[in-house]
């Protein structure tokens, strides 16, 4: 077995688990508007990126510079992939926003966001990369752990879901864009042009739409605003970054939507709730649908079992 085969995966892992213990911190945050939460946890994502990449130039003696007399260091792969990037990350997260304080559960915009595991490989189909039979299959069981692990009463559209169901639709292209872009560039800058383009935008938005915000709100609501900003978007998306150069897009997503399971044992773990049998059952399917998905079927052995 090679264990830099895994690493990707595992980047991926990590990334969902912060963004399920995000779920937590949305859910602390009180009085802001959905276009500012998104604006202010980006700018904090772009202040945190910086900072890291200008410690991992020096540190790795790459022979770039973030920020230097001669400029910034960002290339034009880096550049436009970051920005196609950032309009599809704020514009999917301020829909699931949006529905959630207008009044969908937590758990359902949870369930029909982790949709998205279904779109991508039909999504895919379009850019001519197939995924394989059982990526399908695992598709179709997580389907069916994510109902059984949010779905807690009979579901049924209501006017704000339709918004979470938008996010459901775009949340594949930004996976697909990174998957298109992250081999051709430096992972961490991609991420961070993502995290100002999004900033920039949900700025402008939340100017209009919310208005000049409270610095006494900002205050108020600092320790999540922190967590989502360095953890669900500076650290997570930056290893979903990373840790889609490899990995099927299909495959990716899969592990990605384990960020459900995440969040709903963080809620246990933190605020203390109780986990139904249903959950735990939901839980196990999905952890039984990432596992399909990572079988190779259909292919020669590898006699070399050296591991790196």
């Amino acid at each position: 077995m090679k264990i830099k085969k895994y690493i990707p995966h595992l980047m991926l892992l990590g990334a969902a688990a912060i963004w399920g213990f995000g779920f937590v911190a949305q859910d602390a945050i009180e009085g802001l508007g959905a276009s500012t939460v998104v604006a202010v946890r980006n700018w904090i994502a772009s202040i945190f990126l910086i900072i890291v990449i200008t410690m991992l130039d020096r540190l790795t003696k790459n022979g770039r510079t973030l920020i230097s007399k001669k400029g910034i260091d960002i290339n034009r792969t880096e550049l436009i992939g970051g920005v196609f990037c950032g309009v599809i990350l704020a514009s999917a997260s301020v829909f699931q926003q949006i529905g959630i304080d207008t009044g969908t559960d937590g758990g359902k915009a949870a369930f029909i966001t982790s949709l998205y595991v279904v779109l991508v490989p039909l999504y895919a189909l379009f850019m001519k990369k197939r995924a394989p039979f059982n990526v399908w299959i695992s598709v179709a069981i997580a389907a069916v752990g994510f109902y059984l692990l949010c779905i807690k009463e009979s579901i049924g559209i209501a006017p704000s879901d339709i918004f979470v169901i938008i996010c459901a639709l775009i949340f594949p292209l930004h996976i697909l864009v990174i998957d298109h872009y992250s081999p051709r560039c430096d992972g961490a800058r991609l991420s961070l042009i993502q995290f100002i383009t999004a900033g920039i935008l949900m700025t402008v938005i939340s100017l209009i739409v919310d208005g000049v915000t409270e610095p006494s709100l900002l205050f108020a609501n600092l320790v999540p605003m922190l967590f989502l900003g360095i953890g669900s978007s500076g650290i997570a998306y930056t290893l979903q970054i990373l840790g889609q150069n490899g990995p099927d897009p299909s495959v990716a997503s899969i592990i990605m939507s384990l960020e459900s399971v995440f969040g709903v044992l963080g809620t246990a773990l933190i605020l203390g709730s109780q986990l139904e049998l249903r959950e735990y059952i939901g839980c196990a399917i999905v952890f039984c649908a990432v596992v399909l998905s990572q079988l190779e079927f259909g292919k020669k052995k590898n006699t070399d079992t050296t591991e790196e």
